[in-house]
């Protein structure tokens, strides 16, 4: 029975796959996660600058997204997502608006991790840009009692692809890894690793790698719901990647 729901989940996403014939954006620094909170309210914000030399063009890059979503189903959240974001020297203008899904595959615990999708159309705010799609597996992998911790680990590969007018031949590949120890639910420190593959079909460079700490807590209040945060510093591996960025989440969740 559970395998045959794992498949017909699989049927509902594969017009997504279909997509993937149709210009990279800048990699978000955002772990998503492949647990969907069934009935749960999200308002989350997500904020990231860059830092690096003067005039090089990668400093103080920043982006800020405010998101809302709920979990309509056991294995279904769907998320609304305004961004904005400004390059050096220019004014934080609004970029695009986004519908995110998260579908969560398999039952929490069951197999050998927890399997989930994900899958994004964002529109662009300004005329003759290309929207874009976004779509992935999502892993997730909770380890016991090594070396006497408990470890969370989560894995992202998400493609990208773009539509419309003006669109880029590349097909970039942001892959976003993080592995905490769970010392206590307010403070579970990690460590991170952002990539983004310039195109997967070739024909393109620049790629970016990043890695760096990272802290995640949660503060439950119960009735009232939970407030989640995550902050943390990237450095950047390569010539093409900016010397530095700070990032940061702030999320209140609560289930109705």
């Amino acid at each position: 029975m559970q395998e045959r729901t794992i498949f017909l989940r699989a049927v509902m996403l594969a017009p997504i796959f279909a997509l993937a014939g149709l210009a990279p954006t800048r990699a978000e620094f955002k772990i998503h996660y492949p647990i969907v909170d069934y009935r749960e309210i999200e308002i989350e914000h997500n904020g990231d600058v860059t830092f690096d030399k003067r005039g090089s063009g990668a400093n103080n890059q920043q982006s800020y997204t405010n998101e809302l979503g709920y979990g309509f189903t056991p294995w279904w959240e769907l998320e609304l997502e305004l961004e904005w974001d400004t390059n050096p020297n220019q004014n934080l203008a609004y970029n695009a608006t986004t519908f995110e899904n998260t579908f969560q595959l398999t039952e929490r615990g069951k197999y050998w991790a927890d399997l989930g999708f994900f899958a994004e159309y964002s529109h662009a705010a300004a005329t003759g840009a290309p929207n874009d799609f976004q779509f992935g597996p999502l892993v997730q992998k909770e380890t016991n009692d090594v070396f006497g911790f408990d470890f969370v680990h989560t894995l992202n590969l998400l493609f990208t692809k773009e539509v419309g007018t003006n669109l880029s031949a590349a097909s970039p590949l942001d892959i976003a890894w993080q592995t905490r120890v769970r010392l206590s639910p307010f403070f579970e420190p990690g460590i991170e690793y952002y990539g983004e593959i310039a195109s997967v079909s070739g024909g393109a460079s620049g790629s970016q790698h990043r890695v760096g700490p990272v802290v995640v807590g949660l503060y439950n209040m119960y009735r009232l719901g939970k407030i989640k945060y995550e902050l943390g510093y990237q450095f950047g591996l390569n010539n093409a990647t900016e010397r530095g960025a700070l990032r940061w989440r702030l999320e209140y969740e609560k289930v109705f």
